[in-house]
């Protein structure tokens, strides 16, 4: 089994979904705690987009140089099966955005 950690940006197939979710194969940010990524077979993902909007739930983040954006309100659980390739890491500036976003999006 992979071993997938918080901050981690990995290609995963997102396919199938129904309605407007992010599709098919794609970055995802790794927003769960290690501590559920090491005892689950599900973890919590952020999918990213380079369509970048400038919205309260979407943070800046930058995949191999390539600037992206963390999509919060299109935050899910996956299976671990549907992790591809580890792509990146996102940085601690990076990341201290994406829970800011994340902490209004949940306690507004």
């Amino acid at each position: 089994m992979k071993k997938l950690l918080n901050g981690e940006i990995w290609k995963a197939k997102l396919h199938p979904v129904r309605g407007s979710k992010q599709d098919g194969v794609r970055p995802c940010l790794i927003v769960s705690p290690n501590s559920m990524n090491t005892h689950l077979q599900t973890v919590i993902v952020i999918p990213l987009t380079t369509t970048l909007k400038d919205w309260p739930t979407r943070a800046n983040i930058s995949v191999k140089n390539i600037q992206s954006q963390a999509c919060g309100e299109h935050i899910r659980s996956i299976s671990k099966k549907r992790f591809i390739e580890k792509l990146d890491v996102a940085s601690k500036v990076e990341m201290a955005d994406v829970r800011k976003r994340l902490n209004a999006i949940f306690c507004e």
